[in-house]
């Protein structure tokens, strides 16, 4: 197993020297341009990012704790902001590979089993990439004449990546819901997968399944639950949709607030459905592919560095500390 995760570093770790090489090959005319851009950034522009930022963080914090709330009692919104803390600072320095063992170490230092951390750990994931889905789709109706006019090659991707997170989310929702099911694809997988590493993938999908019907049983006696954990989502979400225009606001006008939050939605909703480590490389190529034509290549990647100060490096940073001062 340690062998296979080294090599899914190193496999993730080619492929983003690839994507941030193709990137760099296309915006290296304008670099000298995109630092002067940053320097000269507002401050009232740089606290508001910050805020939103941090307001993210906040909703975030709010939803883990309703979604761990039937397994802990005491889990406070600070505990799920630093949840949210440690998923980031450990996406980045394992390159997505220690996403799930960060989120499922820390519930367990607060006291939630391992397979109830799973449970969480895979609801979470399915409420927020429903938010993320109700955003783009809602997005892509009120801009369909719009992109359909001027940017017709956007539809299909749009509906490729709103369609590819659909179904895991339905996918996850089903297995987890349905035990015949489960039991149907156990006793397929016994008689017809002969492969041991195969064999040792679905047995640990197969756990994680189990452990999110747990966590979807528990949160289904409660409806209200249910529905403020997808609020606290679509708000959390929400707040870091505002951050472009907030960057863009006092370079150009050539893009309103719902243009926006519809360019960044769609941006989410692709990067999430492109395979690269942490998220990070598909997520700025998509970005650059949805502002550029509107903002231009400084002003997209200027906006772009924010965010991601914004969203990485604040968080990162916060983590640090905290285990410092530990």
């Amino acid at each position: 197993m340690k062998k296979n995760a080294k090599w899914k570093i190193v496999l993730n770790l080619v492929l983003l020297l690839i994507i941030l090489g193709i990137m760099y090959y296309f915006i290296q005319n304008s670099m000298r341009d995109i630092f002067i851009e940053l320097k000269e950034t507002d401050l009232t522009i740089l606290f508001s990012v910050l805020f939103l930022g941090l307001l993210h963080q906040f909703f975030e914090g709010c939803g883990i704790k309703e979604t761990v709330r039937g397994f802990s009692a005491n889990f406070t919104v600070f505990d799920g902001m630093m949840t949210s803390f440690y998923i980031a600072f450990y996406r980045i320095i394992t390159f997505g590979v220690g996403t799930l063992l960060a989120e499922i170490g820390f519930y367990k230092k607060k006291g939630i089993k391992i397979s109830q951390g799973v449970g969480a750990s895979a609801l979470h994931m399915v409420m927020y990439k429903s938010a993320i889905v109700t955003y783009a789709v809602a997005n892509l109706i009120f801009y369909f004449a719009s992109m359909l006019n001027q940017r017709p090659q956007m539809i299909g991707l749009i509906l490729v990546g709103i369609v590819l997170t659909s179904l895991l989310i339905i996918t996850l929702v089903v297995l987890s819901l349905s035990l015949n099911l489960q039991v149907a694809v156990l006793l397929f997988c016994n008689r017809f997968v002969r492969n041991k590493k195969l064999r040792s993938y679905i047995d640990q999908l197969n756990l994680q399944i189990n452990a999110l019907h747990q966590a979807m049983q528990s949160v289904l006696d409660d409806k209200a639950t249910i529905l403020k954990i997808y609020l606290f989502n679509l708000l959390k979400v929400g707040a870091w949709y505002v951050i472009p225009f907030v960057c863009f606001q006092e370079e150009t006008n050539n893009i309103s607030f719902f243009l926006a939050f519809a360019l960044i939605s769609f941006t989410l909703v692709l990067s999430g459905v492109i395979p690269s480590p942490a998220g990070v490389g598909s997520f700025e190529f998509v970005y650059l592919f949805m502002f550029q034509p509107v903002t231009g290549t400084v002003e997209a990647v200027s906006s772009l560095l924010l965010y991601r100060f914004a969203s990485f490096v604040v968080l990162c940073q916060t983590t640090l500390v905290k285990n410092k001062v530990k």
